[in-house]
């Protein structure tokens, strides 16, 4: 035979169990401000493009 639940009973796991669910929904937007990291600075290898080296001056004139 099953022993029957009061009403106060009844409505105090309601409100917990409503509670766990909205503080556990609640706690998802707590993990901080989403940003992109920034990006790394590319080598100077590829900065400057091949063949603009100054050339030396000839002393043929």
């Amino acid at each position: 035979m099953r022993m029957p639940i009061s009403m106060p009973v009844r409505r105090s796991l309601r409100l917990m169990a409503c509670g766990l669910v909205l503080g556990g929904l609640m706690a998802c937007g707590f993990k901080g401000p989403l940003y992109l990291p920034a990006p790394d600075e590319p080598p100077a290898t590829l900065t400057t493009p091949p063949g603009h080296e100054t050339p030396a001056r000839s002393t043929d004139n």
